[in-house]
Parts: structure tokens; sequence; C-alpha cells
């Protein structure tokens, strides 16, 4: 169950808990904005955090969305614009993600563009990144 080594503790803790042996360690978050580029309400982010909750929960069978949180972003005229994006997420397993790779890029540009933000963010294994040109429809 346990092995001590040094002052660590070695758990088996999937065992522990009845849980399955193999845990995903990466996960893909998306963050779906409340504003436009301009700092007004895009009006429909509700709509895009349930189409982004599904289509990750089509990438291994669920996903969840955190309440929205407090940002800043600085636009390209230099202005501040406040928002409250939701982050919705995924703990991944890599095979059903890359099935999937298409239409999370999909979704990724469409939002971009028909909300006209200056950028959309994702983070995927603690890294951020940022998609500024938007592929056409």
């Amino acid at each position: 169950m346990s092995e001590r080594q040094g002052d660590d503790v070695e758990l088996d803790i999937a065992g522990l808990f009845g849980a399955d042996a193999v845990a995903s360690t990466q996960a893909f978050t998306i963050y779906v904005p409340n504003k436009d580029r301009d700092g007004k309400e895009i009006g429909n982010q509700r709509q895009w955090v349930l189409e982004g909750l599904q289509l990750l929960g089509a990438v291994g069978g669920g996903a969840t969305a955190m309440p929205p949180v407090e940002g800043v972003w600085v636009n390209a005229e230099g202005e501040f614009v406040w928002e409250n994006p939701v982050l919705v997420y995924r703990y991944i397993q890599p095979d059903q993600f890359v099935a999937h790779l298409s239409e999370l890029k999909s979704f990724l540009h469409r939002m971009g563009r028909e909300t006209r933000q200056g950028e959309v963010a994702f983070e995927f294994e603690g890294r951020f990144y940022r998609i500024r040109e938007f592929d056409e429809a």
C-alpha cells in the first residue's frame, strides 16, 4: 500500500481510492471570453461555454467549466479590457485528444472570429498559447 523512502511516503493513491490505475496528467483549457477586443460584451458567452464543454466532452467523456474569473487584457490600442472569462477544461488521453485536434482548432478560430477577439487563449501542459490570426470560415 505504501512504501517509505526517506521523508517521502509513496502511496498507491489509485488503489487506495479504487480509481483507474492510469491517471491523466495533461489538461487542455479554453478561455471563453465575455467581451470583444474593444471591451464590448459579446452577449453569448454561455453558448460558447456549452459548445466548448460539448466538444471537450467528446474528446474523452466529460469536461468542466469554472465560474467566471476576473482578468484584464491589453488590446492593440494599449487599452485595458476588463473581462470575466470562463475556463473550460478537460484532462485528456493523448490518442483521444489527437483524434479531435481539427475540431478544437476550428472551434477556437471560429470563436475568435465570431466574437471579434484580439486573441483567443488556451492552455496545454502548463503552457499558455495565444491565437491572434484566425482562419477563415
